[in-house]
């Protein structure tokens, strides 16, 4: 019991210190669903932290504090961020949740990033992955409407994995907000 005990005040501390460091350099956001692209988000990320670095990009609602409104929250860090990858893969659009498609639950963390980031106008880059099309306009909720019409580009898997990232990582440097 007290080596928990002492434990406990490191990874509390730990919890606060990475969401105060994040809080004010975020410049890429980026939005995935865990049960349809955790694995190659998780390589997207590893990719573009090495580009431009971990305080420059934020993944993942584990960085959101305990006891804080997710919703708020994350309409923060988007409305701090420079822009939006939006990791789309073949079931993005049918994750289903308790009262059915996640995607049109008001709540859904990926709807409330992608909502917040389409108010602000910033660029939103859909990235494809695991054979993704991109969702159709009428397949979407009015409020995500607008990403059907964003530029994007697929990341496929090895052998072209390092290719498609680099196109990637030089589009969103193009973009001039990074």
């Amino acid at each position: 019991m007290p080596k928990a005990q002492a434990a406990l005040p490191e990874a509390a501390s730990a919890t606060r210190a990475a969401p105060a460091a994040q809080s004010t350099t975020d410049a890429v956001f980026i939005s995935y669903r865990r049960q349809d692209s955790a694995d190659v988000t998780g390589r997207i990320y590893d990719r573009l932290v090495q580009h431009f670095g971990r305080e420059r990009v934020f993944k993942d609602v584990d960085s959101i504090p305990l006891g804080v409104d997710f919703r708020e929250h994350l309409a923060s860090v988007v409305g701090r961020c420079d822009l939006v990858v939006a990791v789309i893969g073949p079931q993005w659009l049918q994750v289903q949740g308790a009262s059915g498609r996640r995607l049109d639950d008001g709540g859904d963390f990926v709807r409330i990033e992608i909502e917040s980031a389409l108010a602000r106008n910033i660029p939103v880059v859909p990235v494809l992955v695991g054979g993704a099309a991109m969702p159709a306009a009428e397949d979407l909720p009015p409020s995500l409407a607008a990403l059907s019409f964003r530029n994007g580009l697929a990341v496929r898997p090895d052998p072209d994995f390092h290719r498609d990232m680099d196109r990637l990582i030089a589009g969103l440097g193009a973009l001039g907000r990074l």
